[in-house]
């Protein structure tokens, strides 16, 4: 009997826990431990839905989905699907102004009223300056004020402009001025304390030494060279069924939260998927340079993977932080960052000794670190040879990686497992180049 060959575009599994990769990018390793082991982790901690990715050697390597992006509807999370990053936002945010640095527009040290409009003072050291490199390490000695902040939160979007809840919130004349709430008592550059505020600070500066609005340089400057086409700062940016909704669990129900932003934006309200946080990864890990496009040299990248002030906090870089992972047998310090916001819990990691990248996005509240150890642990025996390279490079920019004769590897369904050659079932081509292809024979 004749057999005729037609290309698969969509197959839908249903199941009340599920994984969504075959509605997205082929997984090039799929494996059974690993999915079980996060949908375990998904129902411990009560996330609705997660995405995840892992990079190595300039590819991806494994990639995958699960759950619901919107659960009242039953719409699943692909890899394609956007999320809050929440306080991952921060090294988009340095990496702007490590850009700044890079053309000597702005130095590190340099106080900050050099370019303020206003005049920013801690409240009893008037004579101690502010830093950028302060501002991107939380030691400005800038607090987080929420009496004044939950003021700035907007629906879907703020209604307050960055410019104005910066001055509203630093200037002595601002609404929200506060000596004691929104600042230490302590001088500046002498001890560490998280502050969200000072991010946003940083942000409002790249905006002011640059000329542009932040969330226009950073399309310009940082997600445009990247092929970061689901990236940007505000919803109103994206197609609104496009956007994971966020989830508190409460009573054994998921309670979704309306879609929100703040006028603090560059310190949380960056909104990505994990297709294009892997090309991210990748030029850091890189180096900077994604195909023929850069964003960093590297040693600006070493600059900020480097601890800054170890007497105030060990782990601190320039927006990075060092953040611990186990793996079978061992452990590894990694650098990174979280996220978390109401009903949103990010993580992103990456080990430049070993070339490796990995993030994880969840619409729930709890954490996502031990998904981030088992992920790790699974990419230190992956062999990059398997995974593919981001779309983008492969199509409008040079490949990072030398051409090589494409060859089938393997036959797999649709759940990974290696399966011989079938008629009228779902099948995918896993070939020696890490690329995929959907096919279906009928009898």
């Amino acid at each position: 009997m004749k057999h005729t060959i037609v290309k698969l575009f969509l197959f839908i599994i249903a199941l009340s826990t599920f994984s969504t990769s075959v509605l997205s990018q082929i997984n090039p390793n799929p494996n059974a431990t690993v999915d079980a082991f996060i949908q375990n982790e998904m129902n411990i901690q009560h996330f609705p839905g997660v995405s995840a990715v892992i990079v190595k050697d300039n590819k991806i390597v494994w990639i995958n989905s699960y759950g619901y992006a919107d659960v009242a509807n039953a719409i699943p999370v692909q890899d394609t699907t956007v999320f809050l990053l929440a306080s991952v936002s921060k090294v988009f945010t340095g990496t702007a102004t490590m850009q700044l640095y890079e053309n000597n527009i702005i130095g590190l040290d340099d106080d900050v009223n050099q370019y303020l409009p206003w005049q920013l003072q801690i409240p009893g050291f008037p004579n101690d300056s502010i830093t950028f490199r302060q501002l991107m390490t939380h030691t400005s000695s800038i607090q987080d004020n929420w009496t004044a902040m939950v003021g700035y939160y907007g629906y879907p979007d703020p209604t307050i402009t960055l410019a104005d809840c910066m001055q509203r919130y630093f200037s002595t004349n601002g609404s929200d001025y506060n000596a004691a709430a929104n600042f230490l008592a302590q001088a500046p550059g002498s001890v560490f304390a998280y502050s969200n505020m000072a991010t946003a600070l940083n942000g409002y500066l790249t905006e002011l030494v640059s000329g542009m609005s932040f969330d226009q340089y950073c399309n310009t400057n940082i997600f445009n060279k990247l092929c970061m086409n689901k990236t940007a700062w505000h919803f109103s940016d994206f197609n609104p069924n496009d956007v994971a909704v966020p989830y508190h669990f409460s009573n054994g129900n998921y309670i979704a939260y309306p879609q929100y932003g703040f006028a603090d934006y560059p310190d949380g309200q960056l909104r990505s998927n994990v297709t294009d946080l892997a090309n991210f990864m990748i030029a850091y890990l890189n180096g900077g340079s994604f195909g023929s496009n850069s964003i960093l040299s590297q040693a600006s990248i070493s600059q900020m993977w480097t601890v800054q002030f170890p007497l105030l906090q060990p782990n601190m870089g320039l927006n990075w932080y060092k953040q611990i992972l186990y793996y079978n047998g061992g452990s590894s310090w990694l650098w990174g960052h979280n996220g978390g916001e109401s009903g949103v819990s990010t993580n992103m990691y990456l080990d430049p000794v070993n070339n490796i990248g990995l993030c994880v996005l969840s619409n729930g509240e709890g954490t996502g670190i031990n998904i981030c150890d088992e992920l790790y642990n699974y990419a230190l025996s992956l062999n990059s040879a398997t995974g593919f390279s981001p779309a983008c490079l492969t199509t409008g920019v040079d490949d990072l990686q030398p051409a090589k004769q494409k060859k089938l590897i393997k036959i797999i369904d649709l759940l990974g497992r290696e399966t011989p050659l079938k008629t009228n079932t779902p099948l995918i081509k896993i070939f020696s180049d890490g690329s995929a292809e959907k096919f279906f024979i009928l009898d």
